[in-house]
């Protein structure tokens, strides 16, 4: 059995041109998971990421942290998170159409947080049950889960006691679906509530991918600052 160590990226830069850059808060939820974990000297046999910036930043701060390579990450497609601008783009006009009480100027959603988390649950909601919509070649939400699940069988070979992997909040979805055998709807429930910076444990064998610990962010609470418990 290994034991599959998920850490969900430090914060990302919402409402910047590029989103995929840790935030200065990200970077030091990020540097204090890394002292953390050094601190209860935590080991591993590999270390993985997705290919996006915000994924792997956190991971190198981790590893610097732990006297790792940072190097050593591995790159898995299969921890890249959903292309939600495709899924914004997908869903947009549909959602603008059902709730014309909702403003749905782009420029809006993306420098308000809050509007945008109202907006953004109704455009996955419609991702989730799959409906129509005209933007091609987009990931399914059962093709997106099934990636992700896949990714996690790769890097978890027999003799690999323990794997860290580098992630975002839909891949860590994903796996909790799988290990609570729970529908979409109740897996996203669960997104909306994971903390950047957090760690989540699972355990794959023979009887497939079990919790142990979900959304741990005891790292960032010792450090009394609430500003860095966040969510997006």
């Amino acid at each position: 059995m290994t034991t599959l160590v998920l850490v969900r990226h430090g914060q990302a830069s919402f409402g910047k041109h590029d989103y995929d850059v840790l935030s200065e808060i990200g970077e030091r939820q990020s540097r204090i998971l890394g002292g953390h974990l050094a601190t209860l000297e935590f080991t591993f046999d590999a270390a993985y990421s997705g290919a996006m910036s915000r994924q792997r930043r956190t991971g190198e701060e981790v590893l610097r942290a732990l006297q790792r390579d940072p190097t050593s990450i591995r790159e898995h497609a299969g921890f890249n998170e959903y292309n939600a601008d495709a899924v914004i783009r997908a869903y947009l006009p549909l959602i603008a159409k059902e709730h014309p009480e909702f403003s749905v100027q782009k420029r809006e959603l993306f420098t308000d947080r809050a509007k945008f988390q109202q907006f953004f649950e109704l455009i996955i909601a419609a991702w989730i049950t799959s409906k129509p919509h005209g933007e091609s070649a987009l990931e399914t939400f059962d093709d997106f889960c099934a990636r992700c699940i896949a990714g996690l069988r790769e890097v978890a070979p027999p003799d690999a006691e323990t794997v860290v992997i580098f992630t975002s909040g839909g891949m860590i979805t994903a796996a909790l679906r799988e290990a609570l055998k729970v529908d979409a709807h109740h897996a996203f429930r669960l997104n909306w509530r994971i903390y950047n910076a957090s760690v989540h444990r699972f355990k794959l064998g023979r009887r497939g991918l079990s919790l142990l610990g979900f959304n741990n962010v005891t790292h960032l609470e010792m450090a009394r600052d609430p500003a860095l418990l966040t969510f997006r």
